[in-house]
């Protein structure tokens, strides 16, 4: 918790999710206003409006992660729950060349013969800073 401001919003949720089971835990989250604030406050300082509900969009959210047994699952927005791609080795992570040929690089070779050659896409990662 190197990187979590001391005293601050994050802070108290982390400490608060410490002790909690996962389906607390997931509550938790699910019913935090901090996490609320956050979101509305990163939302209103966007360059685009947000779709309505009921807009037909094409695009959504698609992530790799690696389990503590090693399995890389995707989780795909458009599916009904996360697809097992494989087991990497213990020492590899998800920009591993073996995870990226079972995950991003095959994920984005469908997407582009199902898009008739066209990708548009957001990449956002999530790590400590190297600064």
């Amino acid at each position: 918790m190197l990187q979590i401001e001391s005293g601050s919003d994050l802070e108290k949720l982390v400490n608060d999710a410490i002790p909690l089971g996962p389906i607390e835990r997931a509550d938790l989250l699910y019913n935090s206003q901090a996490l609320e604030n956050a979101h509305q406050g990163a939302a209103s300082q966007g360059q685009s409006t947000a779709p309505d509900a009921e807009d037909n969009i094409d695009l959504h959210y698609v992530c790799f992660v690696k389990d503590e047994k090693n399995h890389l699952w995707e989780m795909d927005g458009r599916r009904k729950g996360p697809l097992d791609r494989g087991v990497l080795g213990q020492d590899e992570d998800v920009l591993s060349e073996k995870a990226l040929d079972l995950g991003v690089r095959r994920f984005l070779k469908r997407e582009e013969e199902v898009g008739g050659g066209e990708l548009r896409f957001s990449l956002i990662t999530l790590a400590p800073s190297l600064d």
